[in-house]
Formats: C-alpha cells, sequence, structure tokens
C-alpha cells in the first residue's frame, strides 16, 4: 500500500508564500465564529453581572477569546464602565481584564 505524505509531497514545488498562506489557513481553520447575543440576553447578563459583584459570590463565565470559546472561574471584583469590563479574580490570585461584550454566559456556583 503507497504512503502519501499529504502536502509535503509538494512543498519543493510551492513558493514560500504559498507556504504561509497555507499556514494561516490552518489556523483559521481551527477557530469559531463568536456567537450572538440578543438584547434580552445582554439585559439579563448586565443584572446577573451586577448582582454577582454586589452578593461577591463565585461564578463561572462562558466567554469569547482568541477564536473559541472558554470558561473562567472565580469572583467580580471590579465593573468598570469606562472600559466596558470587569476584573475577575481568578482562584490561582490573579486578575483577568474580560470586555463585556466577549461574555456569552454566566452561571453561579
Amino acid at each position: 500500500m503507497p504512503r502519501d505524505r499529504g502536502s509535503i509531497k509538494w512543498s519543493s514545488l510551492m513558493l514560500p508564500e504559498h507556504v504561509e498562506l497555507l499556514k494561516e489557513m490552518w489556523q483559521h481553520d481551527g477557530k469559531t465564529l463568536k456567537p450572538t447575543v440578543d438584547e434580552q440576553q445582554t439585559a439579563l447578563l448586565d443584572d446577573q453581572l451586577l448582582e454577582a459583584f454586589e452578593l461577591q459570590s463565585p461564578v463561572c463565565l462562558r466567554i469569547y477569546e482568541n477564536g473559541g470559546i472558554t470558561e473562567r472561574t472565580g469572583m467580580i471584583k471590579k465593573l468598570d464602565s469606562q472600559t466596558n469590563s470587569i476584573l475577575l479574580k481568578i482562584s490561582d490570585q490573579s486578575n483577568k481584564r474580560i470586555a463585556f461584550h466577549d461574555i456569552l454566559s454566566l452561571t453561579f456556583i
């Protein structure tokens, strides 16, 4: 059975610009599009953020960052309306600034 090397066998015939474009294309394939959040979800999320901040209760945030969806757990230390972001204290004592528009959902722990 022949062993096919995929695109490697053609790399000697490709220009360096083509190789760079292929690498960018492969990196872009792994990314997901940002889900849309409607106005009702945004209003509910704003209320939940305010409640979590006032009660200082731990939360789990689903956020969109770097082309993917991740979860961050911690306590909200600051709601900053000037920069439209929150300051989340993560369990390892570090702080993470997260933009409001990147937050997809919030759950209380």
